[in-house]
């Protein structure tokens, strides 16, 4: 029997853990902090998060379809608040049934927890922080908090432990791997938008209040409330650098931010003691090593949460790496190197149009062509709903390999274009001329597949 070690308790290490205990695998788990479920833990990671179907196919595999629901806010469009005060509503599918759902962190990694608790095979380690990897001797060290130290062998080992993976770092410090990771220019802070906000605001939408350099960005809790994440510039005239006084924080609310600042009772306390999470991109090559071990999610790909996709990303690896389990009966010598030569152009696309999100969801969703193009997207998912599928809901509504929705949004972005040269007005669109065009965009489709 195959023991499989898995460094991260995190939402990636324990469906990890859960898939492999599923196959009749000895897992152990380590986790650096203590237990979630009995100890309260201040990150600064995001609290609220968007799970979409590449995460609900992984967990549907997983066996937590039904139970995973019960946890989740469906969000079936975007709503945006501008500083005119007009509000735009952009649906995120084809039709209601396709929504993106907001998920607390907390409550998803406490499921997946209390599932592997089922399984007698699995054993999870807390407050044990990873010291060393000997490759050689095939021993995980770690160090609990008494300062002790103990060594672990293993068959295999996974590094699940998010951006700042102390795996990575054995691995770059023995010099198997090239590694970058390339900081963002804004941070974020967590707020909450309190219940009341349900007399003014749709409960089933994610808010966003872009204003160019710096956003707020609202997703639903299950309590009634929203989770608001203000991203800044950490320099600059409203940055977290400017605002360091109550008086300049509710003037920068008041101003930007005025028609949900009423609703933020607690605005003042949170955002003077609320952690200030960073952004990064996180570039690692190779992920594995052969015959011995593999990261995954952030530890692997971490990217800047501007498109919904790093938990879901982290999540479809899982399923992959099982489904790859499966192909290759279990032996991971052939496993661990297929999986980072399908994953690696696929969590490489997801980075980019994440970051490309960013600068659309900072500026671009005001103006009056990028809405025009989003709602020309949308009729031609009406009229061509089996030949036009936008790059949004191959991404957030399919499996599609996150290679290919890039390179057919790349297709799309032009066609997009010469349609919308001729005439900005959709109300007067001309279409004939459109199914014409749709024929040389199915060439080029088909050339592309």
């Amino acid at each position: 029997m195959r023991s499989v070690s898995i460094v991260g308790a995190g939402l990636a290490g324990s469906l990890m853990a859960l898939f492999l205990a599923k196959r009749g695998c000895k897992v152990k788990l380590y986790e650096y902090r203590p237990d979630l479920r009995i100890t309260p833990i201040e990150s600064n990671r995001s609290i609220n998060l968007a799970l979409s179907c590449r995460g609900l196919t992984a967990l549907q595999d997983a066996g937590l379809d039904a139970k995973v629901r019960q946890l989740m806010v469906p969000m079936r469009a975007r709503i945006i608040h501008e500083i005119s005060g007009e509000i735009v509503y952009q649906p995120f599918g084809r039709h209601e049934e396709e929504c993106i759902n907001a998920i607390e962190r907390n409550a998803l990694n406490k499921l997946l927890l209390n599932e592997l608790d089922t399984y007698p095979l699995v054993k999870c380690y807390f407050d044990t922080k990873l010291v060393n990897l000997n490759l050689a001797e095939k021993q995980l060290i770690f160090q609990n908090q008494k300062g002790q130290f103990t060594q672990h062998d293993y068959d295999v080992f996974i590094g699940a432990d998010g951006a700042h993976s102390l795996v990575r770092a054995c691995l770059q410090q023995q010099k198997l791997i090239d590694f970058k990771q390339t900081f963002f220019t804004h941070g974020y802070k967590e707020l909450t938008i309190c219940r009341a906000h349900q007399t003014v605001f749709d409960k089933e939408s994610l808010h966003l209040w872009p204003r160019k350099s710096f956003s707020l960005l609202g997703n639903p809790n299950l309590d009634g409330s929203i989770t608001g994440s203000l991203f800044l510039p950490y320099k600059g005239q409203v940055s977290f650098e400017s605002l360091t006084s109550e008086a300049q924080l509710l003037a920068c609310f008041n101003k930007y931010f005025n028609d949900v600042c009423g609703l933020m009772p607690s605005l003042i306390d949170e955002f003077f003691t609320h952690p200030m999470g960073t952004m990064s991109r996180i570039d690692c090559k190779p992920w594995f090593i052969a015959g011995q071990g593999v990261l995954l999610g952030d530890a692997a790909h971490g990217i800047i949460p501007f498109f919904g996709q790093g938990m879901n990303s982290a999540f479809e690896d899982c399923r992959i790496l099982n489904t790859l389990l499966d192909e290759y009966d279990e032996n991971w010598q052939q496993v661990l190197p297929m999986f980072y030569h399908l994953r690696k152009p696929n969590t490489d696309a997801v980075a980019k149009m994440s970051e490309d999100n960013f600068h659309e969801v900072q500026e671009a969703v005001c103006s009056a062509q990028f809405n025009n193009k989003k709602r020309l997207a949308q009729l031609l998912m009406q009229r061509y709903p089996k030949r036009y599928i936008s790059k949004h809901v191959l991404v957030m509504f399919t499996n599609t390999p996150y290679s290919q929705a890039q390179k057919i949004g790349q297709i799309q972005e032009n066609f997009l274009k010469d349609i919308m040269s001729d005439n900005l007005d959709l109300n007067t669109l001309n279409w004939q001329k459109v199914d014409q065009m749709m024929l040389d965009y199915d060439k080029k489709m088909a050339d592309f597949l």
